[in-house]
């Protein structure tokens, strides 16, 4: 081992080097692979510039490799820089400094709101509005940073240089309390004598179109931005622009932008606004609007930039019209390089399919008898003519893999690129496999997830882009593999809490958008906070997830009373009784939750709900609500409550929720299982999710894993779950003992099934294994949790990963499965190859983390054993061969 600085990827409440600190900040690390972990080392923290540190903390190896600051108070809008040392072998080692800077604080508390004002009726959009300062300066500034932003989407400009580029900002949260805004150094932009910014306000998910519904101002009708410009100067002396009645405000060529219409340029109009000395089409004083409720904090996760631009896989001409193959269904905007006549317009529509002649198709988002027709996606561009041009639409984003290019025929097109719209998460998981289908159904999740995982977790790109509870619950095990979604979880979390009923129940979409419009009142009853089970325990459910995967105590702390008060709520509704019920009722009934509006096993094969009667088969849930799905997710939230209160050290609230969920577990036994524990209906969901929540009496586990594995086998080795089990489906099997079953299950082609989606072109997850609706749903992409922590081998043996299970799948069937996730303490990975013996095995471990081979069956290493402990860096081990009848 050498003796250089074994620490990396120095983070900042999570992030690398950001302009938005916390006051109090997490400092966090990783061990460099293969490097030599000390038992202990310090933490210093500086002022920028300093030599002496400000505060010094330790830490020692074997809790996570984080510590929270505990010096004296930062400075807001500050900079700092901090190292992590220790002593190895003898020498003391420094990783490299990292630099970050606090935020100013409030920014309500700084600016003002401004905008124009909205004129157009509600149900209208409203062109961007183009807001600016100018001033002057003595001298240009050695320091300067900009934070932003806005009642809408927006976007700056600093003397005509762009500073924010094309992303979706601020984040979607629950805009009738909290905003979030973002800091942006500009330094470099300003200079000695006259400067000018420029704002682009858009109508963003505060009025624009939101959700499958469409519907406009779910927050509000006027759009406003508010801005804080601090500047420091070579004398020390700092100077601040903020927004205020001294702004102007006008239109410009960007006519119009919505989030799910599209954007419509017109080249024509002077775009100069934002360079000083140009005139500003309209020019007016702006309005100040006053401070409502809500909150402008510093943003605490990732934001939504273009991270991937992709070029055309294949481009043909159709009746006059351009069509563009992506190869890829994806999340974001066209930018067109154009040249041709003033005047000439463009029009970009967007799908996802294409139909039999070629042409792009909007049919399958026209509504299923529930929601209206989507709004179509359509960018617009007037040419201004003289040469090459750029179309850049902004303020917009949606799902396609195809465009169908109108107008073209008139210009020339000299590039067409498709840019990548993304939350900024670090996507350091990986899996390979001998099979490529294995290996496509891997992006395609992946892909999935990169294109709903944008301001908050969507269900889908297209027609609603909704931040469905449900969807996040189901996907959040497997996004953790995939990418760090801590703070993006978090975030999204705050919202879920925010817009919590004070009976203690959920809302099935968070933030709220747009409710249905009058002719759906009864659905909109329905969907408004009621609790669905299964979608409104996300509220334990993620929180769980996130502590299991990252050992923050904290992200349970915070939605400790949200938890409770959910779980509280259901017992309530437990006690009142379906007017199906005659007779007095059984002791166990007063756990059983037979009312209220629960979604279900939501699209199981053959159940999904198209068509005209769909609204109908809706209501009817409300009216037949499914009590097992409801009972076992109000056990599961108890019991998660429950251990919640032990991590956290509530002893007495810990008790209370484990007598609780063993209340409950008996109601659920006694309502829904046979005198031999098995489920009086046998479905494969209805056995998944009872073994998943240990509400099976252990005596009857292994019946009801075999009798699962029936099903699955007489149903031609198909699956036949829904949105809720699916993911839990292969899981449930293996630990039944039918890894080759899950296995098989797993690389099936025929439909229903994960690998029949693959076969059939997708190059993202579907929303449902008919094909129909969505073709971006990441919910089905829930397998990927199986393929890492069971093909590969990767599981989290304790919170945070700090003791780690190699325990793969080792089978014939393949040839090789490379898997690699990353923990807190840096990548592990797992590698096997089928080898004539039997299997090689190459684990890579983290430094700081324990971890251990565990294998099951016959398959044993060469000195005969099952388990061994694995030293961190990479090694290898000789897996000798199972017998014949085995995998």
């Amino acid at each position: 081992m050498s003796s250089i600085a074994p620490f990396i990827n120095l983070r900042t409440s999570g992030l690398g080097h950001q302009l938005l600190a916390d006051p109090v900040p997490e400092l966090s690390w990783e061990f460099a692979t293969g490097a030599e972990a000390p038992d202990r080392g310090v933490v210093e923290v500086y002022q920028a510039g300093a030599s002496v540190p400000i505060w010094q903390g330790t830490w020692r190896l074997g809790a996570l490799p984080t510590v929270r600051y505990e010096g004296p108070p930062l400075e807001r809008s500050a900079a700092y820089t901090w190292r992590v040392g220790a002593t190895v072998r003898d020498t003391q080692v420094w990783s490299e400094a990292a630099s970050f800077e606090t935020h100013p604080g409030p920014l309500h508390e700084l600016a003002e709101w401004i905008g124009l004002r909205v004129t157009e009726p509600a149900d209208a959009p409203t062109p961007v509005q183009y807001l600016r300062r100018t001033f002057d300066l003595e001298a240009a500034p050695v320091r300067a940073r900009l934070y932003a932003s806005a009642r809408g989407w927006y976007g700056v400009a600093v003397n005509g240089g762009d500073v924010t580029g094309v992303r979706i900002t601020p984040r979607f949260t629950a805009y009738d309390q909290r905003f979030e805004y973002e800091g942006y150094d500009v330094t470099d932009e300003l200079v000695a004598g006259s400067n000018t910014i420029g704002i682009e306000l858009a109508e963003g998910r505060y009025r624009g179109r939101n959700s499958a519904f469409g519907q406009r101002n779910t927050y509000g009708e006027q759009l406003a931005a508010i801005a804080y410009l601090l500047m420091e100067f070579e004398s020390g002396r700092r100077e601040i622009i903020t927004t205020d009645a001294a702004w102007e405000g006008g239109y410009g060529p960007r006519r119009f932008a919505d989030p799910m219409e599209g954007a419509t340029i017109d080249a024509r109009i002077p775009g100069a606004q934002f360079t000083t000395g140009a005139s500003l089409t309209d020019a007016r004083p702006v309005v100040v609007f006053p401070h409502g409720t809500e909150r402008v904090d510093a943003a605490r996760s990732e934001p939504v930039v273009v991270a991937d631009v992709l070029e055309p896989a294949r481009v043909t001409t159709i009746d006059d019209r351009t069509v563009v193959d992506f190869g890829q269904n994806l999340v974001g905007v066209v930018r067109l390089t154009v040249a041709g006549p003033a005047g000439a317009t463009l029009a970009v529509h967007h799908s996802e399919l294409v139909d039999k002649a070629g042409r792009v198709r909007t049919d399958y988002l026209l509504g299923d008898g529930v929601l209206p027709p989507s709004v179509p996606a359509i960018d617009r561009y007037v040419l201004a003519g003289g040469g090459s041009e750029i179309f850049e639409p902004r303020y917009t984003m949606r799902g396609f893999r195809y465009i169908e290019i109108e107008g073209a025929s008139r210009v020339e097109l000299e590039r067409i690129e498709a840019l990548v719209l993304q939350a900024d998460l670090r996507y350091d998981g990986e899996f390979s496999s001998s099979d490529s289908g294995l290996n496509q159904l891997h992006d395609n999740i992946v892909w999935s997830m990169r294109g709903n995982f944008t301001d908050v977790p969507t269900d889908c790109p297209t027609r609603e882009r909704s931040g469905w509870t449900g969807d996040a619950q189901v996907f959040a095990p497997a996004a953790t593999h995939l990418a760090d979604v801590s703070l993006f979880l978090r975030d999204w979390l705050r919202d879920v809490v925010l817009q919590q009923g004070e009976d203690g129940a959920l809302r099935d979409v968070v933030p709220r958008d747009s409710s249905p419009g009058p002719e759906l009142s009864q659905l909109a009853e329905l969907m408004d906070g009621k609790g669905s089970a299964g979608w409104a325990d996300a509220i334990t459910m993620v929180p769980w997830t996130l502590y299991q995967r990252y050992g923050s105590t904290e992200v349970l702390a915070e939605n400790w009373d949200a938890m409770v008060a959910w779980v509280q709520f259901c017992l309530r509704r437990a006690a009142d009784r379906h007017p199906s019920r005659t007779g007095d009722p059984l002791p166990h009934e007063r756990y059983v939750v037979d009312t209220g509006f629960h979604w279900g096993e939501w699209l199981e094969p053959g159940n999904e709900f198209d068509g005209p009667e769909a609204l109908q088969m809706i209501l009817n849930l409300a009216n037949n609500p499914d009590a097992e799905v409801a009972t076992a997710y109000f056990a599961h939230s108890a019991r998660l409550v429950a251990e919640a209160a032990a991590v956290l050290g509530k002893t007495q609230s810990a008790q209370e929720y484990a007598e609780l969920h063993e209340q409950i577990r008996a109601a659920y036994q006694a309502e829904f299982l046979d005198a031999d524990g098995m489920p009086r209906t046998v479905t494969q969901a209805k056995l998944v999710r009872p073994l998943t929540f240990g509400l099976i009496p252990e005596h009857a586990r292994q019946r009801v894993a075999d009798r699962l594995a029936d099903l699955v086998v007489a149903n031609g080795t198909r699956l036949a779950t829904g949105f809720l089990s699916t993911g839990y489906l292969l899981p449930a099997l293996s630990a039944g003992g039918h890894d080759d079953l899950a296995l098989d299950l797993l690389l099936q082609e025929e439909q229903p099934s994960w690998l029949g989606q693959v076969a059939q072109g997708a190059t993202t997850m579907l929303e449902s294994w008919n094909g129909a609706g969505s073709q971006n749903h990441y919910a089905l992409g829930a397998v990927a949790r199986w393929m890492y922590e069971n093909l590969a081998g990767l599981r989290a043996a304790a919170p945070g990963w700090q003791q780690i299970e190699i325990r793969p799948v080792l089978t014939h069937r393949l040839e090789h499965v490379q898997g690699q996730t990353m923990t807190p303490f840096g990548p592990v990975s797992s590698a096997w190859r089928r080898s004539e013996s039997g299997w090689d095995l190459e684990v890579t471990v983290p430094a700081g983390a324990e971890a251990r081979i565990r294998l099951d069956g016959a398959n044993m290493l060469e000195d005969g054993t099952r388990i061994a402990v694995l030293p961190s860096g990479t090694s290898t081990w000789r897996v000798r061969s199972a017998p014949a009848d085995t995998l």
